[in-house]
């Protein structure tokens, strides 16, 4: 009889029902979920580099990396808050964490874009203005240093944390509610399945939007050119960064067409 009733409690366990009561997805459960982290951002990285393959010209890759670095930084600030809304978010909700995760990594990335434009637009402004050469963005000198580039980083993850909460406190929160049903729309197909859940909610749908994002803000960050600037800062001679080789094309071109 003792035996009969442990095999009853183990088939229990195994049932969907019990199942999902005992297993949900968690964004901080164990090794599988900090190697689904840590893939994410892998992709992130490798968008910047396919990106950087598409410029003309290219940035140096030690420019590319002050450039990326900070990308990288900021990403990972915005990623703990991420987590922590998360979790925050999934214990006065009915979804669960990943579901939340998700829910509030697309309202970021949407809301991102346009904070940190606007944020950017105010931030170059006054820098020009104020002649803060240190600060002036993706410019690190020549040769580029470790200086400036180390203060625009924690400028930068400081305008991007700052961004997370500002989205939070006046989209996230006054939706609360209808959000956290939108959450469990979206994760009811998977509910039962949260490695599954883990996956769609961390790396397929993150991947194409982090993609996106970081594309469009490794624009935003990065040195700007002579067509980028007004009439005044064009003077000022603050062209791209050229690599080695793509120096001395342009330089062989000039001398050709002066001979």
């Amino acid at each position: 009889r003792p035996l009969r009733f442990v095999c009853m409690a183990a088939a229990a366990s195994s049932s969907p029902a019990a199942s999902s009561d005992a297993a949900e997805c968690s964004l901080l459960g164990g090794p599988f979920a900090i190697c689904v982290q840590i893939g994410l951002a892998a992709a992130a990285i490798a968008t910047l580099v396919v990106k950087r393959h598409t410029e003309r010209p290219r940035r140096p890759w030690l420019v590319w990396f002050f450039d990326a670095s900070k990308q990288a930084f900021a990403g990972f600030l915005q990623h703990c808050v991420n987590l922590v809304f998360g979790v925050a978010f999934a214990a006065s909700g009915a979804a669960s964490e990943c579901a939340w995760y998700l829910t509030n990594f697309v309202i970021s990335v949407v809301c991102g874009v346009l904070l940190l434009n606007l944020a950017m637009a105010g931030y170059n402004r006054c820098v020009d203005r104020f002649g803060l050469h240190l600060l002036r963005s993706g410019e690190y000198g020549k040769p580029p240093s470790w200086r400036p580039w180390l203060m625009q980083m924690l400028v930068w993850g400081f305008l991007a944390s700052a961004e997370k909460v500002v989205t939070a406190v006046i989209v996230i929160l006054p939706l609360h509610s209808r959000l956290d049903a939108v959450a469990q729309l979206i994760e009811a197909p998977v509910h039962h399945y949260p490695k599954v859940e883990l996956l769609l909610v961390m790396v397929f749908a993150p991947v194409i939007l982090n993609g996106l994002f970081f594309w469009a803000i490794d624009s935003l960050i990065m040195r700007r050119t002579a067509g980028r600037m007004s009439g005044a800062e064009a003077d000022d001679a603050r062209q791209p960064l050229l690599e080695e080789g793509a120096v001395k094309r342009t330089a062989g071109k000039a001398a050709a067409g002066s001979d």
